[in-house]
């Protein structure tokens, strides 16, 4: 921000019309966008049970964009982006955490599992592919 004030004042000093300075303000702000908290992952085709109790969602789409979801919910119906690390999960479950769900803005907090659980937890421990923890993934202990 302070090089958009030392340009701003720069500016002011050559003596351009008020107009003229807000739009070159304005343009220099609109460089100052959100930068993203980093490369999208994206779950492909695994059947997705977003908290205890859901219905399982099949054919699944979960987007993570740095520690937190971006977007879930059917690959028919979620698009995905271009520029993303895509993980074929087809055949897989995808489970929250103990105590998490998996929604929008939440966490991503997650099993992989390699069967259909009993509830949210693995039918057996051998199940666990893989955590996601905050986003990054974890292999199993």
């Amino acid at each position: 921000m302070s090089r958009v004030f030392h340009a701003a004042h720069a500016i002011l000093r050559l003596r351009m019309p008020k107009k003229a300075i807000w739009i070159l303000i304005l343009l220099a702000l609109a460089g100052c966008k959100k930068q993203p908290q980093g490369r999208l992952k994206v779950l492909i085709g695994a059947t997705t049970i977003v908290a205890p109790g859901a219905p399982p969602v099949e054919d699944s789409i979960v987007i993570i964009e740095g520690k937190k979801i971006r977007a879930v919910g059917l690959r028919k119906d979620v698009p995905v982006p271009q520029a993303s690390d895509r993980i074929d999960l087809t055949g897989e479950w995808v489970v929250p955490a103990a105590g998490a769900r998996i929604a929008v803005g939440e966490t991503a907090n997650m099993m992989v599992l390699r069967h259909a659980p009993n509830g949210i937890q693995p039918s057996n421990p051998s199940d666990v592919t893989s955590h996601i923890v905050a986003g990054e993934w974890e292999l199993p202990h």
